[in-house]
């Protein structure tokens, strides 16, 4: 109930209005009416955001990824960025369209690139680990001190190593990116799960990183900085020559300087 009224004082009479000379107001509040404006020139792109609970209704909320906002998640402020609360995914789809000045929103691009099954792999492989990791501290427990923590590690087990598996094959299905027209889409995430659709000429700069067992996977995490959001999105556990070629069409010539070049 506290919950479902914070919201509605938040998001009382919300209104998206675009005014004349290009800027983007919302308008919201109930006792406390707040105003913010987004200058379309400083938009880069926008956010399709999918918490677990609202992505199992169908639902998303739209962010900006505009210059200027802040871009700390944990910031009192970090709703400042929210174009349109959570609502049916069609809805924030036409939002998103709208606010870009697209006949359709680059979120909704059905032809994501999906990610080879290495990338499941180790997102089975965390999950597990950071399940059994309670499991395991309750087992030992159980085995110096009594008996009982032995059943509460076993139903643990029961519990968590199947809600872990089904999160990690979700969280493998969530990734995927593409080219959209002017935009560059990446979609990474299960609680939430993002889709960033960022426009290729806000991209400056690539950082390419690799660890250990990425290379043995023919894995990369490939992510584009800019001026605007939070500074860096990312494609993460991409296939490695794949993601190389996604990089270069994507902006091209950033990365060429770097890339081997077939004789």
């Amino acid at each position: 109930m506290g919950a479902l009224g914070l919201w509605v004082e938040m998001w009382w009479n919300y209104r998206l209005e675009r005014e004349p000379g290009g800027t983007l107001r919302v308008r919201r509040g109930l006792f406390t009416t707040r105003s913010i404006s987004i200058e379309e020139r400083r938009l880069r792109g926008v956010e399709l955001v999918e918490p677990l609970g609202v992505r199992t209704l169908g639902a998303a909320r739209v962010d900006a990824v505009a210059t200027g906002l802040a871009a700390d998640e944990d910031s009192r402020h970090a709703d400042h960025k929210t174009l349109l609360p959570a609502a049916p995914r069609t809805t924030a789809e036409r939002v998103a369209a709208h606010v870009l000045r697209e006949a359709a929103s680059p979120t909704g691009a059905a032809g994501l690139t999906p990610h080879p099954p290495a990338a499941r792999t180790r997102r089975l492989r965390w999950a597990v680990g950071a399940a059994l990791v309670p499991v395991l501290v309750l087992a030992a427990l159980g085995a110096l001190l009594t008996d009982a923590l032995l059943y509460v590690a076993g139903a643990c087990a029961v519990v968590l190593l199947p809600l872990a598996v089904l999160l990690a094959l979700d969280a493998y299905r969530s990734l995927g990116h593409a080219i959209s027209g002017d935009y560059l889409v990446a979609r990474s995430g299960t609680v939430p799960r993002t889709t960033d659709a960022l426009q290729r000429g806000g991209v400056v700069g690539w950082t390419v990183k690799q660890s250990h067992f990425q290379r043995r996977a023919g894995l990369i995490t490939l992510t584009a900085t800019t001026a605007a959001g939070a500074g860096a999105y990312s494609v993460h556990d991409a296939e490695e020559p794949e993601a190389l070629v996604f990089a270069e069409a994507a902006v091209p010539g950033l990365l060429a300087p770097f890339l081997e070049q077939p004789r």
